[in-house]
C-alpha cells in the first residue's frame, strides 16, 4: 500500500529533470512502491536499469519487493537468490518470490470476481496491468505474455526485457496493436511480423525495415501513401 509520504516522494522524483536523476535517486523511487515507469525514467536520464536494480537488491528484500516485475530478469533474480536464499532471510525471500509469480497473482481473484471484472473494462485493465507489472520477468513465458496482451494491449512489449522477446511474442503483439512494431527490436522485425503489423495498422509501415516495404505493399495491395 502506498502511503501519502511515499506518493509525494514518488511525484517529487518523477517531476525532476532527467539530468538530476541518478541510480541512487531512482533506487529511492523504487522504494516508494510506485516505480512502474522506472525503465522509462532510466532511458530519459541515461541511467542503466540494471545499475538501479543492483542498488535495490543490495538494500534488502523489502526494496526488492517493490521493483516492477520487468526489472527482475534472470540475472537479477539469481543475484538476489544468492544473497537472500540462505540463513535468516531464507523464509522471507521465499515469501517475496512467491508473491511475484504469475500463478500467484492470477489466482488471487475468484471466478465470480473475474466475471465481474470482465464487465468493467477499466477495472479489468487495472487488474491485469497490476499482474503484468508485478509478476517478475524471470517467471514470464510466452503463454503468460500472450494472456496479458489479450487483456491489455500489444504495446506492453515496450516493457519486456530484450532477452524475453521472441518472434512469436512480437507477432502476437503487432497482431493486437500494429503500432507496437515500434517497440520490436530491429533483429525481430521479420517479414511476417511486419506484414501482420501493417495488416493491423497501415501506418505501421513507417516502422518496417526499408528492404521490406515494397514487398509488403505488393502483398497487401494497400495504398500507404
Amino acid at each position: 500500500m502506498i502511503d501519502d509520504n511515499a506518493r509525494s516522494r514518488a511525484l517529487e522524483i518523477r517531476g525532476l529533470p532527467p539530468s538530476m536523476l541518478d541510480a541512487s535517486l531512482l533506487a529511492d523511487y523504487v522504494a516508494t512502491g510506485a516505480a512502474i515507469d522506472l525503465a522509462e525514467l532510466c532511458r530519459k536520464s541515461d541511467v542503466s536499469l540494471k545499475q538501479v536494480t543492483h542498488i535495490v537488491v543490495a538494500r534488502g528484500l523489502d526494496a526488492i519487493d517493490r521493483l516492477p516485475g520487468y526489472a527482475v530478469t534472470t540475472d537479477i533474480f539469481e543475484l538476489a537468490e544468492h544473497i537472500y536464499a540462505i540463513g535468516a532471510t531464507r523464509q522471507q525471500w521465499q515469501q517475496v518470490r512467491t508473491r511475484h509469480k504469475p500463478g500467484y497473482l492470477e489466482g488471487r481473484v475468484s471466478r465470480q470476481d473475474l466475471k465481474r471484472l470482465h464487465t468493467d473494462q477499466t477495472a479489468s485493465q487495472r487488474h491485469y496491468a497490476r499482474i503484468f507489472f508485478w509478476a517478475w520477468a524471470v517467471f514470464w513465458d510466452d503463454d503468460f505474455l500472450n494472456r496479458m496482451m489479450a487483456r491489455l494491449d500489444g504495446s506492453i512489449i515496450a516493457s519486456l526485457p530484450v532477452e524475453l522477446l521472441t518472434e512469436e511474442v512480437c507477432f502476437n503483439a503487432v497482431a493486437r496493436s500494429g503500432m507496437s512494431l515500434r517497440y520490436v527490436p530491429d533483429s525481430l522485425r521479420s517479414l511476417p511480423v511486419c506484414i501482420r503489423a501493417v495488416q493491423n495498422e497501415p501506418a505501421a509501415i513507417a516502422f518496417t525495415p526499408a528492404r521490406f516495404r515494397d514487398q509488403i505493399r505488393q502483398l497487401q495491395h494497400i495504398d500507404f501513401g
